[in-house]
């Protein structure tokens, strides 16, 4: 080979060595079309407006004052138009003593939906998870208060306030709804079309009517608030407060 020819080739092959050598490693492509949703809860009390520790006026002209509102929510899922399902959350804890609960959100792809579906409670697997074993903020941890040691099982809505014939700031009667055990499972559907795309996070508001929690007009039920101001859904207690309770409470919602 002549010194020229030799030369030229060792260049080349130089040049293709250093070529590979600073070739950028390859990056992975973040998912495409997947964006933010959520879901955010607010509570209302029929046409009023509703805030904790703030009196309502139900439809026999008696003030209501709620001081404690939790319960959980699982199975959250996106209904799309071929009726599929998309997972939003397994199980999520709904407190309104702390805004940090009222939004459930996730990564959710691109798409048309027509509505949601959820469990209002835990289903009977999820019941049996053990909270002393589970750290804050999870849902079952024992720190949120809803797990009844007595049963090994969760209060899934718990409703606490007070009631009185005038809007005194003595409210002198008191209410305690402790909804549990497997029984009082129920599960909901609610239809409406949204989409999901275009770069945008997208959040669609959940509104539960406490108001329908006592008077459903879907059910047709209604809890006594005069005769059936407590139960902790034991067989000791009224045994109709508890169904009627978990009836109203998962037809309570809207958009």
């Amino acid at each position: 080979m002549r010194p020229g020819k030799f030369l030229t080739v060792a260049i080349f092959s130089m040049l293709a060595v250093c070529m590979w050598s600073c070739k950028k490693p390859a990056v992975t492509p973040s998912p495409a079309n997947v964006f933010k949703f959520n879901l955010q809860l607010k509570a209302k009390y029929g046409s009023q407006s509703f805030a904790l520790n703030t009196p309502n006026i139900d439809s026999s002209g008696r003030f209501i004052s709620i001081t404690a509102l939790q319960f959980y929510l699982s199975h959250i899922n996106l209904i799309k138009t071929d009726g599929s399902k998309v997972n939003l959350s397994s199980a999520a804890i709904v407190d309104f003593s702390d805004t940090t609960t009222l939004t459930i959100s996730g990564n959710i792809a691109a798409g048309d939906f027509t509505g949601i579906s959820f469990g209002c409670g835990l289903d009977s697997i999820q019941n049996k998870s053990n909270a002393n074993d589970s750290v804050f903020p999870n849902p079952f941890s024992g720190l949120w208060n809803l797990y009844w040691d007595m049963v090994s099982e969760y209060r899934f809505e718990v409703m606490e306030g007070k009631w009185d014939t005038q809007d005194t700031a003595s409210f002198r009667n008191f209410l305690v709804y402790h909804i549990g055990t497997n029984a009082a499972y129920r599960s909901t559907q609610l239809n409406k079309n949204f989409s999901v795309c275009c770069n945008t996070p997208y959040t669609l508001t959940l509104y539960i009517d406490v108001q329908q929690i006592l008077s459903n007009n879907t059910t047709g039920e209604t809890i006594n608030i005069v005769t059936e101001p407590e139960t902790s859904s034991g067989p000791g207690d009224n045994p109709a407060i508890m169904p009627a309770f978990a009836d109203n409470f998962s037809k309570a919602f809207t958009f």
